[in-house]
């Protein structure tokens, strides 16, 4: 039996039941579409709809990978829906949203592991969406450059990619994953930015899963040198039974210690804290890091 430690106080998440949520909910349903808010069960969700603020996932709902720490279901996806992008595009219409997440699944089955996909709906959010900002959350699409350098001059302003943990950890949690991998996607992105793609470059870590202290601050190192220029930090809480435990449970002043790391290694902009996740508040950290510095 699994070792399961006991919430702390400030672990919390927001329900909401108000008519946004219900607008979302139906409008997602209407148009055929996921949300990460809602496959990755995240807790954030009821402050974010509360807000309109949704974080639309891409290329079907069935992951190719199966992470233990991920509520995403793995297996084998479905086909890829042609009229997506153009529905996440009136979804963003409907909303009157001006800063939009968009996330996928990893699709490994594809030949371009998704990256024209979410080039197309980048565009066909901006075509209907003029001044619209978009942040892309992508897969290592292999780290194949070619797929990258697509991503990264699609118009989007954010390319963010999840390290996710420490490398100490990936061979028992993320074993159909690559830490060196991930190094790699955001060395290239930002190396894009020596070609005038006008994006900032994003990454996260959960935390809780087993690392130590300096595993931590190895990581934020690794994500520096290549060429990150926003960090989030979390509390990972483990979606049920099945998935990996929690190890340890941060507090919000160790959080903050960590932000405070982050910030003194150069980040443009660094959010530690328990409930954060990869877009939350994404438009702030965005407008922080497009300050000059």
């Amino acid at each position: 039996m699994k070792n399961i430690l006991q919430k702390p106080s400030w672990i919390r998440g927001t329900v909401s039941w108000d008519e946004n949520f219900k607008e979302i909910k139906g409008l997602t349903e209407k148009l055929n579409l996921n949300t990460v808010c809602v496959e990755a069960a995240c807790p954030n969700r009821g402050e974010c709809w509360q807000k309109r603020h949704v974080t639309f996932m891409i290329l079907g709902d069935v992951c190719t990978r199966g992470c233990s720490f991920c509520n995403v279901t793995g297996g084998i996806p479905v086909e890829v829906d042609p009229d997506e992008p153009a529905n996440v595009a009136k979804a963003v219409k409907e909303l009157g949203a001006k800063y939009i997440v968009i996330t996928s699944v990893t699709r490994d089955d594809l030949e371009d592991k998704g990256a024209g996909h979410f080039v197309a709906t980048v565009n066909q959010v901006k075509e209907l969406n003029p001044g619209a900002f978009v942040e892309l959350l992508i897969p290592d699409l292999e780290a194949d450059e070619g797929l990258l350098r697509q991503v990264a001059f699609s118009g989007a302003q954010v390319i963010g990619h999840n390290i996710e943990m420490p490398s100490i950890l990936y061979e028992d949690i993320r074993p159909n994953a690559s830490y060196s991998k991930s190094l790699e996607v955001l060395r290239i992105l930002g190396s894009m930015k020596q070609e005038r793609a006008r994006i900032l470059v994003k990454s996260a870590i959960m935390l809780g899963l087993g690392e130590q202290e300096e595993d931590i601050l190895t990581t934020l190192r690794d994500l520096k040198d290549a060429g990150t220029d926003i960090v989030y930090m979390g509390q990972y809480l483990s979606p049920s039974e099945k998935h990996c435990p929690v190890k340890r449970y941060y507090t919000p002043g160790e959080f903050g210690s960590l932000q405070e790391e982050a910030g003194k290694m150069g980040f443009k902009a660094a959010f530690a804290a328990p409930m954060v996740r990869s877009s939350y508040r994404a438009y702030e950290a965005y407008m922080q890091a497009s300050v000059p510095q």
